[in-house]
């Protein structure tokens, strides 16, 4: 029996694309899973729920890339080895004609298998230490430049300085000055920290 196996890293992505090619493919929707969650290890539920519990030997497991299976090298592999040898299940990858175990039976066929999984790998993990990387540097560079867009900086409101001295004198109590001013408690304190450490 065909599975296919749809994998987005994020919950604001769409798996349609993924779920359109499987199928095109000759997939029953009902064999196919879907899972928002990165793909930089396996331990993923409905990954394991599907693999380990739900197909059986002699089936086949389907993604669309090799990136949608996994993106770390050494455990693609190991997980490779795990369902085709220990599992006695196929894996077709369907971008990579190559890259379908129940079309290379023969021995020659195994061993271009192999290579190509772990040079595309290799690959796969490669370009997403390097996207990792870039991010790094960007947020380093933004920061230097005073850009980097992490917690927005709360600058003082127009009505601050009449507030701020009327709760000092007691005028107001911390609550009423918040609520004048617009602000949340931890907005609030830390404000007054920065405007009591000069400003």
């Amino acid at each position: 029996m065909d599975f296919g196996y749809v994998r987005v890293s994020t919950k604001e992505q769409n798996p349609d694309r993924q779920i359109k090619i499987m199928q095109e493919m000759g997939i029953e929707e009902r064999n196919i899973y879907v899972e928002k969650k990165s793909g930089h290890n396996f331990n993923r539920e409905t990954y394991d729920m599907l693999v380990n519990h739900i197909m059986r030997p002699g089936d086949r497991l389907t993604v669309t890339e090799l990136k949608r299976f996994g993106r770390n090298y050494a455990e693609i592999y190991r997980e490779w080895h795990h369902i085709t040898k220990e599992l006695q299940m196929d894996i077709r990858v369907a971008d990579m004609k190559i890259l379908d175990t129940s079309l290379n039976k023969d021995l020659l066929g195994q061993v271009i298998t192999d290579v190509v999984l772990a040079l595309l790998s290799y690959v796969a993990e490669g370009d997403w230490e390097e996207r990792h990387e870039l991010q790094k540097q960007g947020i380093a560079v933004a920061k230097e430049a005073g850009r980097y867009l992490g917690r927005p900086r709360i600058e003082y409101p127009e009505n601050w300085e009449d507030c701020y001295s009327r709760w000092k004198a007691g005028v107001i109590t911390a609550k009423e000055a918040m609520t004048l001013l617009g602000l949340k408690k931890d907005s609030f304190y830390r404000l007054v920290k920065k405007y009591e450490g000069g400003h």
